[in-house]
């Protein structure tokens, strides 16, 4: 690797050019840890035209920045808080001036891959750790750490951190979508989707936060947090016609928590309020029709009853997974409430009585 150190630009020529003596007092002024100086120094190289088009400037800039972004001291720290940005792009553009990736082109590109990421890490520490707790600029500093090595996982840790505890949403997004896919542990992972989740159902979008926490029951199918917060997403979709999606989900969870009251409990609610929906609608059909009050018609009689079983089949699809409930959790009221509710509205006069019953046993009504 080229060794930016030393008095080149001032040796075989007698006068240096004053532009290349900027560049050459940079790199003294770095190698004897004057930063301040060796800063001011590139600066000025580069307002030059000619100079600005030279790889080697560009290089010596990226290493000014880097050891300003890892300075432990704060005179020199705080002469650019961005300095691992700028850094990156000087690198970069040393990169980009060697289209034939001669010259600084491999110098640059290690730097990058090697020295720039432990001075983005350290400069995003520092400046979180701070008496200013500068949050922004160490969340840039983080970035640059994770551009410079994309495979590394704790810079991508830090960022979707600092973003969440920032409130930078979007940042946090994109992110949380690398975690997916980076070699991160699975409880990271799972904590992070539910981030994800809660999120964009904040935002109104419930198809796409579903879509997240679905992939997550995939992953993690005993997770009963998982499960939750899916059920929670599925109850909201049902005031948009989503009641078939909810029962479906519900039927899915006992199967994989045949012994969780609460599953079966949820479930026999949902084909409750389905029924009760569908009670709504044949009521107004049965209006429209006619069909309501003493019908003395025998054909209009018969419509009604037809009318009248559809409620019927849809309660009765309520009373099993409540009946399970009831037996995996005797003596909760609420469950034993809604059976009675469903003996009694279809005529079930035995099984209502002995509900009645077992409801007096624990001092309710």
């Amino acid at each position: 690797m080229k060794k930016i150190f030393g008095l080149i630009c001032f040796l075989g020529f007698g006068i240096a050019n004053p532009i290349q003596a900027q560049v050459g007092s940079a790199m003294v002024n770095l190698e004897q840890g004057k930063l301040d100086k060796a800063k001011e120094a590139i600066d000025k190289a580069l307002q030059n035209e000619k100079d600005a088009q030279k790889s080697k400037t560009w290089f010596v800039k990226g290493e000014v920045y880097s050891a300003i972004a890892q300075s432990p001291i704060p005179n020199f720290a705080n002469l650019d808080k961005n300095a691992a940005r700028t850094a990156l792009q000087a690198y970069r553009k040393a990169m980009e001036l060697e289209p034939n990736q001669k010259g600084y082109y491999k110098d640059a590109e290690n730097a990058i891959k090697t020295k720039l990421y432990a001075c983005a890490i350290n400069q995003g520490a520092n400046l979180y750790n701070s008496k200013e707790k500068d949050l922004a600029n160490a969340l840039i500093a983080f970035e640059v750490a994770h551009e410079a090595n994309p495979s590394d996982t704790t810079a991508v840790t830090y960022v979707s951190a600092l973003a969440w505890e920032t409130k930078n949403y979007d940042k946090f997004l994109e992110y949380a979508e690398k975690i997916q896919k980076m070699n991160f542990h699975p409880s990271t992972k799972k904590v992070t989707q539910i981030q994800m989740a809660y999120l964009y159902a904040e935002r109104k979008n419930t198809t796409k936060a579903l879509e997240i926490l679905e992939n997550g029951i995939k992953q993690y199918p005993n997770d009963k947090q998982i499960w939750g917060l899916t059920a929670e997403l599925y109850e909201q979709q049902v005031k948009n016609g989503g009641q078939n999606n909810l029962i479906e989900f519900y039927e899915r969870a006992v199967k994989q928590f045949p012994n969780d009251a609460d599953f079966w409990k949820l479930l026999g609610y949902a084909y409750w309020n389905k029924a009760v929906e569908v009670e709504k609608e044949i009521r107004k059909k049965k209006e429209a029709e006619g069909l309501t009050g003493e019908l003395k018609d025998p054909k209009k009689q018969q419509k009604a009853r037809e009318y009248n079983t559809i409620v019927d089949n849809e309660i009765k699809k309520a009373i099993p997974p409540l009946e399970k409930a009831d037996q995996l959790k005797p003596n909760d009221f609420d469950i034993m409430d809604l059976l009675r509710a469903c003996y009694e509205t279809l005529g079930l006069k035995d099984k209502k009585a002995e509900m009645d019953k077992k409801i007096k046993a624990i001092g309710r009504e």
